[in-house]
C-alpha cells in the first residue's frame, strides 16, 4: 500500500501533459477486494435501530440482480444484468423467477424464466406474463404451461437508444412501474430514442429524448412524459412521481404533461425539482474503504493527468456520486412515520440513504430531509465494497426488499483511464448476487395469500389497503379483468383555474407565496378573452407575483386595447410594491413582445406617482419597501429627472440599504464608474455585471485602475475576471497591460495554506462572506443571491476542499453551474447559468441573481465556457486571515 500511495503522489506532481499509455502502474498497487460469503455478510452491516436485515436470496439462486417485481402470487421476477459492463453482445442477461414455497420469507425455489437478453433493465407483471425492457426493445414474455420458463414472447416496442452514437450502459431505459392512471411508466435515461411498434405501420413514432414514457398495456398506446434522469423511478401513495440520477439523489416530477396545456404567453417552471434540503449531491457517510482505483483516478483528475469531472472538491467520497433506484416506501411493516419515505441506494458508497419527504411550509412544493439533520450515519451501510444496492421494492409482507448486484467494481468503463482499467476486473462478481429484506425487529412474518383468485369485490376492498403491493396489485388485476379502478389523481400543483365555489381572487391569495398555484392560474389563461376577463377580475387586487406575471402576458399578447386599458388603470394607483410589480411587468411584457411602450411610459397619468416617489426616496425615514418601490418607479417612468435623483441618492453616503437597487436602476454606466469610490463597498459586487457588460465602461474602469484612482484590491473579483475574458479586444488588451498575470492556482492555494490552521472568528467569517460571496450564495442568515450551490452543502466538505474550490473555482464545475454565453439577434450578449429552458424559451440567471428570459428565436449563437460563474482571483480581495474566518463560517452549521 505504501508503494501505491507513493506512486500516486509522484504522478500528481509530474508533468501532466503526457498520454495515458505513458502511465504505468503495477498490479500490486491495486490490491483486490475479496468477496464476503453469504454466511458472514451480516457482520459487515450497520442498520438503523429497530430494524433487521435478512437474506431473502443469494447466489447461485440469483446473480447480478438490478430490479425485481412481485406478481399476484407473491413470486418475484428478477432482472439479472450479467452482461455488465462490457459483455452486452454475449447475451448473458436473464430473468429469474424466485418462489417462497414454505412461507418463511426466504426464496427457496429458483428458475431461469428467460435467458439470452442483452442488458435487461426493467420488469413488470401483466396478465400472467411480464413486460421486460432490454435496449432497444420492450418484450412481453409469458409461461403458458406452468413450468416456470417462458414459452411465448413478442417484441412490443423498439427504438430505445436509437440515434445514440454509442450506447451508454449507464443510461439505459429502466424502472417499469404501474402508474396511478393504470398505465405502465418507465424512465428513459439519457440514451433517449425514437419508439416504434414492430408490425404496426399506423403507429406514429414517439421521440423520448429528454423524456420519460408511459404506455397502456392493453391498447399499447405510447406517449412521452416529463423527465428524465438516470436509474430509478417511483410513485408515492398519492400518485406523485420521483426520479434520481448519479448526483441528484431525489427529484420530484412536479407535474405531468397531461396536467397542463401550452400557453404562448407563460412559461411553466421546470417539472423536475431537486427537493433535498442538503443539496442534490448531498453528504453520505460510508464505512467501506475507498477503492485504490478510485483514489488514483481522483488524484489524476485533480492533477490534470486524465480528463474527467473532479467531484467533491477532489474528495474521493463522502457525497452522492452513484444514486440509484429511488423508492417511495408505503408498506405496512415499518410504521406510519416511514410512509412515503424515500430510500435511495448509492452503489459507489455501499449504502442506503433515507429521506423524509414532506410539504414545504405554505406551499404545494415538496422538500426531502434527513430524519435527523445532525446524524452522521445512514439507514443501511456496509463495510463490504461489494454491496451494491441497485433498486428497491415493497413486498407482499410490507417489508423493503433490496437488490444487491454484489460486484467487486461498479463503474462506467468509459470513465476508467486505461492504465487503471487494465488492473480492474469489471466482470468480478457476475456469478454472485443477493436480495435482502429489511424488516422491523421481531417481525412476525405474515401469511401471504395469492390474489390471483380473489373476486372483484375482494380486489376492490384492497384498493384502500395500507400496503403498496396489495393496493397496486389489486388495481392491476382489476384492470386486466376490464374493470379498472378509478385512477389515482396525483397531487397536482396545477388545480383547475375556476374550481367550483372558489373565486379567482381567493386563488390569487393562495398563489401569493405559492409559485405552483400561480403557475396553475397562469397556465389556464391562453386567449386574449381569458386575459381580459382575468384582468377585470384582478384589477383591484394587490398580489404582486400573480398580477405581475398576468400583465407580462398581457404585454406579450400585443393587444393594444388591453394594454391601454391596463395603463390607464395603473396610472391612478398609489405608490407601493404592488403597483411597481404591475407596471414593471406590463412594460417588460410589452417590450418582450416587440411592441412600442412609448405611449405607456410618457402618459401624464404617472405624474402624481413620480412626485410621490421623489418625496419618498429623499426621506430616509420611509420604510425600505416603499423606497425600493420609489426607485423602481423613477427608473421605469421618471426619465432624465428621475435618473438624476437616483444618481444623487447613490452618492449621498446614505444609500447603504438601497445601493444595490440604485445601481441596477441607473442607466448611465460611465457615471457608476466615475462614482465608484462613493458607492458602498457591500454593493460593489452588483456593479460588476453592469460595468463588465459595457465595453466603454470597462475601458474607463481599467484606466482608473491604471491611474491608481481605484485600488485593484477594491475591485470585485468577478469584474476583473470579466475584463480578462471580455468579448471586446480593446478591453482584453488593456486588461493585459493593467492587471497582474493570473497566478498559478496551485501556487495561490499553497500561499493560503495557513488559512487552514489560523485561529478563526465566525463573526469575521460572516463579514468575509458578505464581502466576497453574497453575489452568488445565500448566507446562513439568509442574505445574498441564490446563484451557486446552497451553503448547507459546504458544511461537510472540509476546509481543505473548500479552500481549493474558492481559489480554483474551475477545477470542478457541476453541469448545472457551468457558464453559457448567449449572443442575441439585437447585438447584445449575456452570460450566466441556464436556469430553465423549453423548446420556445430560455431563462438565464446572471451574476447578481438577475434572471433574463428570451425566446430561442432571439438567439444568434450560444457557447458553453465549461467554467464556473465564480471568478478566479478572489485572493486579491481576501487576506489569509479573512480566508481562514470564511472557511470557519462555511464549515459551521446555520444558527
Amino acid at each position: 500500500m505504501k508503494t501505491f500511495l507513493l506512486c500516486a503522489l509522484l504522478l500528481i506532481f509530474q508533468n501532466p501533459l503526457f498520454a495515458q499509455e505513458d502511465l504505468e502502474l503495477s498490479a500490486d498497487e491495486f490490491p483486490r477486494v475479496p468477496a464476503t460469503e453469504p454466511a458472514d455478510v451480516f457482520d459487515t452491516f450497520e442498520i438503523a435501530p429497530g430494524f433487521s436485515l435478512k437474506l431473502a436470496a443469494h447466489e447461485p439462486a440469483v446473480m447480478d440482480p438490478i430490479a425485481m417485481t412481485f406478481d399476484e402470487h407473491g413470486r418475484a421476477y428478477v432482472v439479472e444484468m450479467r452482461g455488465y459492463s462490457e459483455r452486452r453482445n454475449e447475451e448473458l442477461g436473464q430473468i429469474r423467477l424466485l418462489t417462497d414455497t414454505n412461507g418463511d420469507g426466504i426464496f427457496d425455489q429458483s428458475s431461469v424464466f428467460k435467458k439470452g437478453l442483452r442488458w435487461p433493465t426493467a420488469v413488470i407483471c401483466y396478465k400472467g406474463g411480464i413486460f421486460v425492457g432490454a435496449t432497444p426493445d420492450v418484450f412481453y414474455f409469458k409461461d403458458t404451461d406452468g413450468d416456470g420458463i417462458c414459452d411465448e414472447e413478442k417484441t412490443v416496442f423498439t427504438g430505445f437508444g436509437e440515434g445514440a452514437p454509442k450506447l451508454n450502459m449507464q443510461a439505459l431505459f429502466n424502472s417499469f412501474r404501474w402508474g396511478p392512471d393504470n398505465r405502465i411508466w418507465g424512465a428513459t435515461a439519457r440514451n433517449g430514442g425514437t419508439i416504434t411498434r414492430p408490425g404496426d405501420s399506423s403507429f406514429e413514432p414517439v421521440n423520448v429524448r429528454g423524456a420519460d414514457f408511459s404506455f397502456d398495456p392493453e391498447t399499447l398506446d405510447f406517449r412521452a412524459e416529463n423527465g428524465t434522469a438516470q436509474y430509478g423511478m417511483s410513485f408515492d401513495d398519492r400518485g406523485r412521481r420521483f426520479i434520481c440520477s448519479n448526483s441528484q439523489h431525489i427529484l420530484w416530477v412536479a407535474y405531468e404533461r397531461s396536467q397542463v396545456k401550452p400557453n404562448p404567453w407563460f412559461s411553466l417552471p421546470s417539472p423536475l425539482v431537486n427537493i433535498p434540503d442538503d443539496g442534490a449531491a448531498a453528504p453520505v457517510y460510508r464505512i467501506s474503504p475507498d477503492e485504490p482505483w478510485r483514489i488514483v483516478r481522483t488524484r489524476w483528475r485533480v492533477a490534470g493527468v486524465v480528463k474527467g469531472v473532479v467531484e467533491g472538491g477532489g474528495r474521493v467520497s463522502g457525497y452522492f456520486t452513484s444514486a440509484t433506484g429511488v423508492h417511495l416506501y408505503w408498506g405496512n411493516a415499518f410504521g406510519p412515520e416511514f410512509r412515503n419515505n424515500a430510500f435511495i441506494g448509492d452503489v459507489g458508497s455501499n449504502l442506503v440513504h433515507r429521506k423524509i419527504v414532506k410539504q414545504k411550509d405554505g406551499s404545494v412544493g415538496l422538500m426531502a430531509t434527513r430524519p435527523d439533520p445532525d446524524e452522521k450515519t445512514e439507514f443501511l451501510r456496509s463495510r463490504d465494497n461489494w454491496f451494491r444496492p441497485t433498486s428497491f421494492t415493497t413486498g407482499p409482507d410490507g417489508c423493503l426488499y433490496i437488490t444487491d448486484m454484489y460486484r467487486e467494481t461498479i463503474e462506467h468503463p468509459w470513465s476508467l483511464p486505461e492504465p487503471i482499467k487494465k488492473h480492474v476486473d469489471l466482470n468480478s462478481g457476475f456469478e454472485r448476487g443477493r436480495i435482502y429484506r429489511v424488516e422491523p425487529d421481531q417481525f412476525p412474518y405474515p401469511k401471504i395469500d395469492s390474489l390471483a383468485n380473489a373476486t372483484d369485490d375482494e380486489l376492490e376492498g384492497l384498493l384502500t389497503h395500507d400496503n403498496d403491493w396489495h393496493r397496486t396489485t389489486a388495481r392491476r388485476l382489476l384492470f386486466e379483468r376490464g374493470k379498472p379502478a378509478q385512477p389515482i389523481a396525483p397531487t397536482s400543483p396545477f388545480p383547475a383555474l375556476l374550481a367550483s365555489g372558489e373565486p379567482l381572487l381567493d386563488k390569487m391569495d393562495k398563489a401569493k407565496n405559492d409559485p405552483w398555484m400561480e403557475a396553475s392560474i397562469l397556465n389556464s389563461l391562453r386567449t386574449i378573452e381569458a386575459l381580459r376577463e382575468a384582468w377585470n377580475l384582478t384589477r383591484n387586487s394587490d398580489h404582486d407575483s400573480f398580477t405581475g406575471k398576468l400583465l407580462t402576458m398581457a404585454g406579450r399578447s400585443g393587444d393594444a386595447g388591453l394594454l391601454a386599458e391596463v395603463g390607464r388603470d395603473l396610472g391612478s394607483r398609489p405608490l407601493d410594491s404592488s403597483f411597481i410589480g404591475k407596471a414593471s411587468a406590463l412594460l417588460t411584457g410589452a417590450g418582450y413582445g416587440g411592441k412600442s411602450v412609448a405611449s405607456l411610459t410618457e402618459s401624464s397619468a404617472w405624474k402624481p406617482l413620480l412626485e410621490e416617489a421623489s418625496r419618498c426616496l429623499a426621506d430616509a425615514s420611509q420604510p425600505l419597501s416603499k423606497r425600493k418601490s420609489a426607485i423602481e418607479a423613477l427608473s421605469l417612468l421618471g426619465g432624465k429627472e428621475g435618473q438624476d435623483q437616483l444618481q444623487s441618492i447613490l452618492t449621498s453616503g446614505e444609500s447603504d440599504d438601497i445601493a444595490g437597487l440604485l445601481i441596477t436602476a441607473i442607466r448611465d454606466i460611465p457615471f457608476l464608474v466615475q462614482s465608484y469610490e462613493t458607492i458602498p463597498s457591500a454593493a460593489r459586487a452588483e456593479l460588476a455585471n453592469r460595468i463588465g457588460s459595457n465595453a466603454t465602461a470597462s475601458l474607463q474602469f481599467l484606466q482608473r485602475i491604471q491611474k491608481e484612482e481605484i485600488a485593484l484590491v477594491d475591485a470585485p473579483a468577478s469584474l476583473i475576471e470579466q475584463f480578462r475574458s471580455h468579448k471586446t479586444e480593446a478591453v482584453r488588451a488593456l486588461a493585459g497591460e493593467v492587471l497582474p498575470a493570473i497566478a498559478s492556482r496551485s501556487d495561490v492555494i499553497q500561499n493560503y495554506q495557513d488559512a487552514l490552521t489560523l485561529e478563526t472568528d465566525r463573526k469575521r467569517g460572516e463579514a468575509a462572506f458578505t464581502k466576497g460571496c453574497v453575489a452568488c450564495h445565500v448566507s446562513h442568515e439568509g442574505l445574498g443571491i441564490e446563484l451557486g450551490p446552497a451553503i448547507a452543502t459546504f458544511a461537510t466538505a472540509g476546509k481543505e476542499s473548500l479552500l481549493e474550490r474558492i481559489l480554483d473555482p474551475n477545477r470542478e464545475v457541476a453541469p448545472q453551474y457551468q457558464t453559457y454565453v448567449f449572443d442575441l439577434q439585437d447585438g447584445t450578449s449575456l452570460s450566466g447559468i441556464i436556469l430553465q429552458e423549453s423548446p420556445e424559451e430560455v431563462t438565464v440567471r446572471m451574476p447578481g441573481g438577475i434572471d433574463k428570459s428570451f425566446p430561442r428565436t432571439a438567439v444568434q449563437s450560444m457557447k458553453g465556457l465549461g467554467q464556473s460563474l465564480m471568478p478566479e482571483g478572489l485572493e486579491a480581495t481576501l487576506s489569509v486571515q479573512e480566508m481562514a474566518d470564511l472557511l470557519a463560517y462555511l464549515s459551521s452549521p446555520a444558527k
